[in-house]
């Protein structure tokens, strides 16, 4: 079983409760400063590219965590109604578990908002256009009908790397914009908790499935993975058209090559290698899937090469 240590229902409401915020709260009326970068090199992964000036470096930074919201906004869609499902199997049954969940669900959506306001802001203040990909619905529904244990496998790896980028990365990062710090800090708190309640639903799901059930559970999930990393693929060739425009210049054939090559890196690194290799996601692999653990190491040096 799952070492769930301090996780439960109880706690976890109590934390959203004693620590709730709002969108505003975070914002505070303020604005990005393009003068600073927005995210810490280890996702943004832009210093080592040659072929960039260090202006355009701090704007595919910026270019970069406009995405990053984005795509979170994108993922965090088909959480809502995976969490909304969860709490509904025992709907009369432990009420703090009900509520709890509903607050997993009602933070969810206020994620989503904190995100679509702070594109918003980016759209008004960058200057020059940057698409974004489109069919978080589309998305949503293929993830919440795979099995219910590959939804919760994805969500989890999403939640601890949330804990990892923020704690080892940003939390210390003092150059970076304040107000993007700020965002980030704020999803930190609730998604702190977020990533205990996983482990709780997956102890529950997990156990009412054969051996069979569970492998199939690590296919999906892989199979999930490589979905997310074919939107990532989509979303850096929409940052480089972006940073075409935002360096008034255009990029050689070689330069979008040398540009594609170091983001698919960072890409893969923030969004499915610093999950499926996070130590409290591996340990819940271990835990309900003892043979899992290999498939992932497998997927991840896929990922990494």
């Amino acid at each position: 079983m799952i070492t769930t240590g301090d996780y439960d229902y109880a706690r976890a409401l109590d934390g959203s409760l004693h620590h709730s915020w709002t969108v505003d709260d975070a914002f505070k009326g303020r604005t990005f400063d393009y003068t600073k970068r927005f995210l810490p090199e280890r996702i943004a992964g832009v210093e080592t590219i040659a072929c960039l000036d260090p202006v355009e470096k701090r704007k595919l930074n910026q270019i970069r965590g406009n995405s990053y919201f984005h795509l979170f906004a994108f993922v965090e869609e088909f959480i809502i109604p995976m969490v909304l499902a969860n709490a509904t199997r025992n709907v009369y049954g432990d009420e703090t578990r009900l509520w709890s969940l509903l607050r997993f669900a009602e933070e969810e959506v206020k994620h989503q908002e904190m995100m679509r306001r702070a594109v918003e802001q980016f759209v008004a203040g960058f200057g020059t256009p940057h698409d974004l990909i489109a069919g978080r619905e589309a998305v949503a529904q293929a993830v919440v009908t795979s099995s219910p244990l590959a939804a919760l496998l994805l969500t989890s790896a999403i939640e601890w790397f949330v804990q990892l980028h923020y704690v080892e990365h940003v939390r210390d990062e003092q150059q970076l914009d304040p107000l993007f710090r700020d965002l980030l800090k704020y999803h930190w708190i609730d998604e702190s908790r977020h990533a205990k309640l996983d482990s709780l639903l997956i102890e529950e799901v997990a156990s009412e499935l054969s051996d069979a059930e569970l492998d199939r559970a690590i296919d999906e999930l892989l199979q999930l993975g490589m979905a997310v990393d074919g939107l990532l693929a989509q979303q850096i060739e929409l940052d480089i058209d972006a940073l075409d425009r935002a360096a008034a210049r255009t990029l050689s054939t070689g330069e979008r090559e040398e540009i594609r090559s170091a983001q698919q890196r960072a890409y893969r690194w923030t969004f499915l290698v610093s999950g499926l290799e996070h130590p409290k996601f591996l340990e819940i692999i271990d835990s309900v899937i003892p043979s899992g653990r290999a498939k992932v190491a497998a997927a991840v040096e896929a990922l990494s090469a």
